[in-house]
């Protein structure tokens, strides 16, 4: 189940959420996970984080989360979108936006990280 700080997603976000988190699983250094989304939508600040893991119960007393994927967006002051990838240790940027609400970045960031990960769909 994702969790949600600082926003309240429509319902075709939620359901996109939802669905993500359903069918994305990776291969990731010969072992398969599952993925956990995050949103924190501040005001000067929106971010998406996917976490991967080998169950859906990571946290504080549990293992480290095998990858990590955090997408970010600062609203109104720049068109581009930061993606910072756990394996790599890099941050890139992908020239994106402007986005209208936290929902369309949402939208956007699940959409990049999907094709990332499945390059097929």
């Amino acid at each position: 189940m994702a969790t949600y700080y600082g926003c309240q997603p429509a319902v075709p976000t939620r359901q996109a959420v939802e669905k993500f988190e359903n069918e994305v699983t990776i291969r990731h250094r010969n072992q398969v996970l599952v993925s956990k989304v995050y949103l924190d939508m501040q005001d000067h600040s929106w971010a998406v984080a996917v976490a991967y893991n080998l169950s859906r119960q990571a946290g504080l007393k549990g293992h480290e989360n095998s990858l990590e994927v955090r997408y970010s967006y600062a609203p109104g002051e720049q068109k581009v979108v930061n993606v910072f990838r756990s394996d790599q240790d890099t941050i890139r940027t992908l020239d994106a936006g402007p986005f209208g609400d936290p929902d369309s970045f949402t939208q956007y960031a699940l959409k990049c990280e999907r094709s990332t990960v499945n390059p097929a769909t």
